[in-house]
């Protein structure tokens, strides 16, 4: 698909999503930013800036064979991985020409991650997120080693049950028996379990409904953007989760509100994601934001 396509014209800015998981890409080479926490916050906000879930920027020297990107959170805070964002930062790898072939290697603050665009159309991509772990070390919860799953938790007013996952960043799946995930109740339950004293990290929150052995649902609570209509690692998480506990099989069709994506999940636990990323647009930086954003002057 992307053999003979031109690299596409230099611009300050790319902005995709990817299921309604919006994030802008800065490529450095095109534009004199600095990530610092207010110009992230600044780009992120719906409101004064572009708006989106994220930033990422790059790519930047890597010490092996890829890329390097480094992924921010609308708050302004570094984030180590993001599924959605890494399959994001592919394409428009690809798109801009910076990429070769079809299959290369990322690189993150949590490690290298092979990504591979499956379909270019339509701007399928998958992408290896590693091994995930319930161990209760890796998610950064306090009291004795264990394997969180189905783990009480009483919080925002409720006992829950909860199985906790590290992949790459710290999940928190509340699953939900009963009642139906939804966005409202995602924003009651996730604070509350996000800044729960048993996380010294605080966590990402998913709430898990299981349709059956082959697609769940949920909603989801970030740490660093609050509610979102999808994202790549919560899908895995819960995903895991689900087979952890034993409701789902090593390939998921996970459904959330801003579309869905399949996680297969093999034998030695080792996760990938694939689905679709739309670009949405690119654009230059206001004179006086590109003034902020290179620090030149204040705005």
């Amino acid at each position: 698909m992307f053999r003979n396509t031109p690299a596409a014209p230099a611009t300050d800015f790319v902005k995709y999503e990817a299921l309604g998981n919006d994030y802008v890409v800065v490529d450095p080479r095109h534009t004199a930013f600095e990530p610092t926490p207010d110009n992230v916050r600044l780009v992120c906000d719906r409101h004064f800036g572009l708006g989106a879930d994220g930033l990422l920027y790059g790519p930047l020297p890597a010490a092996e064979d890829g890329f390097r990107v480094q992924i921010f959170n609308p708050d302004g805070t570094e984030c180590a991985k993001s599924g959605n964002g890494l399959r994001i930062f592919a394409r428009y790898l690809r798109e801009s020409g910076r990429a070769g072939t079809d299959a290369f290697t990322l690189h993150s603050l949590a490690g290298p991650s092979p990504v591979h665009v499956l379909d270019g159309s339509p701007g399928t991509v998958r992408i290896g997120l590693g091994p995930a772990t319930t161990d209760s070390r890796a998610v950064g919860a306090t009291g004795p080693a264990r394997p969180m799953l189905r783990e009480p938790l009483h919080a925002a007013g409720l006992d829950l049950r909860v199985t906790c996952v590290r992949l790459g960043n710290p999940h928190c799946v509340v699953l939900l028996d009963e009642d139906p995930a939804d966005e409202e109740l995602a924003r009651r339950i996730g604070p509350a379990v996000r800044d729960h004293a048993l996380f010294t990290q605080r966590v990402n929150v998913e709430l898990l409904n299981v349709i059956d052995r082959e697609n769940i649902r949920i909603e989801i609570f970030e740490r660093g953007a609050g509610y979102t209509l999808s994202s790549g690692n919560s899908a895995c998480t819960a995903a895991f989760a689900a087979r952890a506990l034993g409701l789902a099989g090593s390939r998921t069709t996970v459904h959330m509100p801003g579309g869905r994506v399949t996680v297969d999940i093999d034998g030695d636990d080792r996760i990938s994601l694939s689905g679709e990323v739309r670009p949405v647009l690119r654009g230059h930086w206001a004179p006086r934001l590109g003034q902020r954003f290179a620090h030149r002057e204040p705005v």
